[in-house]
This record gives C-alpha cells, sequence and structure tokens, in this order.
C-alpha cells in the first residue's frame, strides 16, 4: 500500500457496503493501486482510496446509500489505460461485467464499460493513434 495522499480536484466518493470486499475488488481484480484503508477505532474499515493511471477513487462505509444501485450515484468514470485491448481482455478473463464491449468511438477513443461489484458503472478510454 502506498502512503494516504488527497489529490487536488474532485475526488468521486462510492458509498458502498463493504470497505474490505470493494477495496480487494478494485486493487485485485480491476487492477487498481490501493492508497489507504481508514478503519475506526473498533477496526471495521470506513474508508478506502484506490486509484488508476491518475484518476482516485474514494469508497465509504455507507449502506444505507450503497443498497441503492450503484449507490444512488449514476455516473460513469472515464479513465485512461495504457494498453486498453490488454486490460480488457485481463477483466474479460478475471470474469468482470461488460456492460458496453470495446469499441472505436466517433470522438476518437477506443473504450468499453463495465459493471463493477457495487453496480456501479466505469468506462475506460484510450485515444486512438
Amino acid at each position: 500500500m502506498e502512503e494516504q495522499q488527497f489529490p487536488k480536484g474532485i475526488l468521486p466518493v462510492l458509498p458502498v457496503a463493504d470497505i474490505d470486499k470493494t477495496a480487494d475488488y478494485y486493487q485485485h481484480v480491476l487492477q487498481f493501486t490501493e492508497h489507504f484503508r481508514q478503519q475506526s477505532p473498533e477496526g471495521t474499515a470506513v474508508n478506502a482510496q484506490v486509484s488508476f493511471e491518475g484518476s482516485t477513487l474514494m469508497l465509504n462505509l455507507n449502506p444505507t446509500q450503497a443498497n441503492l444501485e450503484g449507490g444512488g450515484v449514476y455516473f460513469w468514470i472515464r479513465l485512461y489505460a495504457s494498453n486498453i485491448d490488454e486490460y480488457y481482455q485481463k477483466l474479460t478473463e478475471a470474469g468482470v461485467t461488460i456492460v458496453e464491449p470495446i469499441q472505436d468511438q466517433f470522438w476518437g477513443d477506443r473504450s468499453f464499460t463495465i459493471k463493477d461489484c457495487n453496480n456501479y458503472f466505469l468506462a475506460f478510454n484510450q485515444k486512438l493513434d
């Protein structure tokens, strides 16, 4: 785990019912980097921060909001992968739910969209040459 950091600018916070399960999924299945997990005095994980290629997400323990599909948050997070086709293949092999298969977009990106373990949509993009 890297040192705790707080990025400048907008930091999306996703409400989840289980920080440990979600942070492990993002780290081991989606290949994000985990920066930290914050625990309550009782030892329950209440926050975690993960990132992928410069985009950072905060995971927040909030079972009430997490019970809504997608935690009540309806937006896509656009991330830029260095080799999108290889990354897509790895996620497909890992059994990740693909919502929109990889394809070239008219605006000049190659992209695909997944649904994570909490039903959030994440769209991964790479600029076409």
